[in-house]
């Protein structure tokens, strides 16, 4: 029984050592192994989130500014019944939801209401300005929307698109991304500040 014991033991420490050496995986956002030090500067001094990888022992860093091309943009508009506006090739702006959390619910804008309508008024504005569309506001999770009645209104994402193919993790606050006609695209995942979507649009125009 004591030699049992000291086997079932045994087992145990290594089982744990090698789980432990399993969670020490970390790679950057092209897949190659970084060391834990490197991951966690990453995260502290540059745009980038840590994200679970495929490997449920995996740690993979994010990119929160991607940019890019989708090869349907026409999927997207129709998703949000904007035909009109893909026939006028104006770029959309769709504005991401993720659910209450701390970073959406303190704060000066999450509590105060005038701020909200006027950054809302803003953003309508200089997009308009900017000859774009939107902004069009999605949610994935409906907890905490009450405080923006009577100011700003959100849909569901239809069929999850929006999430799977932009914002596949709950980001905090919320995201954005700004898509054209040709299907390229910039987003930035996580807060940030409304004049970064006016940015994106400049950068889908010079890009023409």
């Amino acid at each position: 029984m004591k030699h049992f014991l000291i086997l079932v033991l045994s087992i145990s420490v290594f089982l744990s050592s090698q789980v432990s050496f399993a969670q020490n995986v970390y790679r950057n956002e092209m897949g190659g192994i970084i060391t834990k030090d490197q991951y966690e500067d990453k995260i502290l001094n540059g745009p980038y989130f840590g994200v679970p990888g495929n490997d449920p022992n995996e740690q993979v860093l994010i990119y929160r500014m991607p940019f890019g091309k989708v090869d349907n943009p026409e999927l997207f508009y129709k998703a949000l019944e904007l035909e009109e506006v893909l026939k006028e090739g104006k770029p959309i702006v769709v504005i991401f939801y993720p659910g209450k959390d701390e970073c959406n619910s303190t704060g000066l804008v999450a509590t105060n209401k005038k701020l909200r309508r006027k950054n809302h008024e803003w953003l309508v504005k200089n997009i308009e300005s900017k000859d774009g569309y939107g902004p069009v506001y999605l949610y994935k999770n409906p907890s905490g929307l009450n405080k923006y009645q009577g100011i700003m209104t959100h849909i569901p994402d239809p069929g999850r698109l929006f999430e799977q193919t932009f914002f596949k993790f709950p980001y905090p606050c919320g995201s954005f991304v700004v898509l054209d006609p040709s299907g390229n695209y910039h987003s930035i995942l996580g807060e940030y500040p409304n004049s970064q979507i006016i940015e994106a649009l400049k950068k889908l125009e010079k890009a023409k």
